[in-house]
């Protein structure tokens, strides 16, 4: 390699060192008021829910694979419960849970705590990934600085 790919190679992987480290520092000094950001999100998407396919769709998803309703509970939605909150029946149909809302149709955990939930069950598996990702950056960030300076 010459000189100069080094130098691409150092900066390209100091690059990512530096955006791997302030990442994770910020996201965790930061991690409560991102958590208030993504409620105040959630209740800003409730009202576009029907009326933009991109929040429809995004609300429907996570509702049916968290099993959550609404943001703190199935009450978000006032009278218009979506077919999302609706448990599924045996037969994988949906219950009906607009005409019937009891603790056996309807997801009665919100969405927010079921996603800072799925977080928190997962910031082991993020941390490690950072941090492999990081023990293998910085000793080739550290030999490509160390070739670049010794050609």
């Amino acid at each position: 390699m010459t000189g100069w790919r080094w130098a691409q190679y150092f900066l390209l992987s100091f690059l990512a060192v530096v955006v791997l480290g302030v990442g994770s520092v910020l996201g965790y000094a930061f991690r409560e008021r991102i958590a208030l950001g993504l409620q105040d999100q959630m209740y800003e998407s409730l009202d576009m829910y029907g009326r933009r396919r991109l929040t429809t769709v995004s609300w429907d998803m996570t509702q049916e694979d968290l099993h959550c309703c609404g943001v703190e509970d199935y009450r978000d939605w006032s009278e218009r419960i979506p077919d999302s909150c609706c448990m599924d029946d045996y037969g994988a149909r949906k219950r009906p849970c607009q005409q019937l809302q009891t603790s056996l149709t309807i997801y009665r955990i919100g969405c927010y705590e079921a996603i800072t939930q799925s977080l928190v069950r997962n910031s082991l598996l993020l941390g490690g990934a950072t941090l492999l990702l990081l023990l293998v950056i910085v000793p080739a960030t550290v030999l490509a600085y160390y070739m670049l300076t010794t050609i």
